[in-house]
């Protein structure tokens, strides 16, 4: 058996760099807040948005929906445009951290 081989997976996380300890070279260990864009597709109008989001103290105590189905259904979206995502973390998200969806639309006619 060869210990130095290593097989990973597909990184299926939605802001990509975050699936690494990557974040931690680019400094905001005390603070930090990021914007990814997440494009789905082009198939709607992105004539509303809505924003949904989870946090997490201490990684103890977790609330929030960030999913997309939340937000379709919060805003009455028949076609989702795109998806971007927002993190922001507090000593190196440790301390608190938040995740969110910002869903853009074609609300239900």
């Amino acid at each position: 058996m060869n210990l130095t081989t290593v097989q990973t997976a597909a990184n299926t996380n939605p802001t990509r760099e975050y699936a690494s300890s990557s974040p931690y070279n680019k400094g905001g260990f005390i603070f930090h807040r990021n914007f990814t864009p997440g494009f789905i597709g082009l198939n709607a109008e992105a004539s509303n948005d809505v924003q949904v989001c989870n946090h997490s103290v201490l990684y103890l105590i977790s609330w929030g929906d960030s999913s997309i189905e939340r937000a379709k259904s919060e805003g009455k979206f028949s076609k989702v445009a795109y998806v971007d995502y927002q993190q922001l973390g507090i000593l190196g998200g440790y301390l608190y951290h938040r995740f969110c969806s910002i869903v853009k639309g074609q609300s239900i006619q």
